[in-house]
């Protein structure tokens, strides 16, 4: 069942990039009342920045009168400044004023000027991207002339400093330098990015419906467990009768290409079943499939299920693994996944940076960085999480709910990470 959201105001701005030629701009939708914190949050997916530097909105009246706005988190340069989480975008022009600029990084110095174009009504939250030109900058490349100049030598592979700038531009990026295109603009996929960034701006708490949708692969195996538990093969495995249950009764089919019915060999059981060991709801028992204690307290509870599970995921037996579940969470929620083709290299970087490296001390190679990728992937693919149905798309697309479960487990790696 599809529920509608009630509708508000809305303004149409459009944005600037100020001495960018040819000009990089976005004419956005956003609601009325968003404050000016979930608006950096929005220019930021709309232009493609990474949000790795500091932050500033200035406003400036008719009388030529200047306020500035910075977020709770951010000193900007010792400078007097309002509470961005408090301002929202419609208080600031009621207020009379003639400029909104934002500026971000003040090393580069990106100033986007964002002017009103436009009154709307809208779907309560809702993002939308109307129009827009050209990629936005890459970050750290210098500002105005050093982006001219880093656009210039990409797309000239005779020039003597391309090769070095190539290099730097995918390590800087985890983009290959042969398909920069300074024209490049998506606007499907920047809305979708807007669509997936909605919820996070709003009311995070999962409704019933949401937590039953994602938890349901995990409740579904526990209940069909039962009491009694479920025997195993030999070799210790789901009889095939359950695993074409499975694959039937949680509309998998379109998952798994392969006809077999051996657990084995059909990954997405073998996965569901295994992770429901790890996380201490199910455990093998005197040949038989049987539910933990915890299992049993959580098999018909979605609240207890869904807590958890998120807990479970955010924390990990191996510091390594809980590593890779944190870089791949903050990637679907920024929606940041590298290409596929640099997901390994960005892995490896990660755990490296965090100390980690192989048996022999030696530097963690890409293709196990892809492994351990995958597996986290794989493993939160066995919830609800995601609306591909292929159990192998790279490039996988998180639901509504699955947004919000993310956010519970990144708020409990958080709180981990604090402690």
């Amino acid at each position: 069942m599809t529920i509608m959201r009630a509708a508000e105001k809305a303004l149409d701005l459009h944005i600037t990039i100020a001495g960018t030629e040819p000009e990089i701009w976005r004419d956005l939708r956003v609601p009325a009342a968003i404050t000016l914190t979930d608006l950096h949050k929005v220019i930021q997916r709309a232009f493609g920045w990474d949000n790795r530097h500091l932050h500033m909105f200035r406003s400036t009246d008719a009388a030529g009168q200047e306020r500035r706005f910075a977020s709770n988190d951010e000193t900007v340069m010792e400078l007097e400044t309002e509470q961005a989480a408090v301002v929202t975008l419609e208080d600031v022009f009621s207020s009379k004023s003639t400029e909104l600029v934002y500026e971000y990084d003040f090393g580069d110095s990106w100033l986007h000027e964002i002017s009103i174009s436009g009154h709307a009504v809208a779907p309560a939250g809702q993002l939308s991207c109307i129009a827009g030109a050209n990629r936005g900058p890459v970050e750290d490349s210098g500002g105005i002339g050093g982006y001219r100049e880093l656009c210039e030598i990409l797309l000239d592979p005779n020039h003597e400093r391309h090769d070095d700038l190539a290099k730097w531009y995918s390590w800087a990026t985890n983009k290959p330098a042969a398909k920069f295109d300074p024209q490049e603009f998506d606007l499907e996929k920047c809305n979708r990015s807007l669509a997936r960034l909605s919820p996070q701006l709003g009311d995070a708490t999962p409704t019933p419906e949401e937590m039953a949708a994602v938890v349901l692969p995990a409740k579904w195996l526990l209940q069909r467990v039962g009491a009694d538990g479920l025997e195993l093969t030999k070799d210790g495995y789901l009889k095939p009768a359950v695993v074409a249950e499975v694959m039937t009764s949680l509309g998998w089919e379109k998952r798994w290409y392969g006809g077999s019915k051996r657990e084995s060999q059909t990954l997405p059981v073998f996965e569901l079943r295994s992770a429901l060991q790890d996380w201490g709801l199910l455990r093998k028992y005197k040949g038989k499939l049987v539910r933990t204690p915890a299992g049993r307290k959580a098999y018909d509870d979605d609240v207890r299920l869904w807590g958890h599970l998120a807990d479970r995921f955010a924390h990990p037996r191996d510091a390594g693994e809980e590593v890779v579940r944190r870089l791949l969470v903050h990637w679907l929620l920024e929606d940041r996944v590298p290409p596929h083709d640099m997901v390994g290299q960005a892995v490896a970087d990660s755990l490296m940076s965090a100390g980690f490296r192989t048996s022999d001390g030696d530097d963690i190679p890409d293709d196990q960085g892809m492994y351990l990728y995958i597996d986290a992937r794989r493993t939160l693919a066995t919830l609800g999480v995601f609306e591909q149905e292929d159990f192998f798309e790279s490039l996988l697309l998180t639901s509504e709910a699955g947004l919000k479960f993310l956010l519970e487990v990144q708020r409990r790696q958080n709180e981990h990470h604090e402690d």
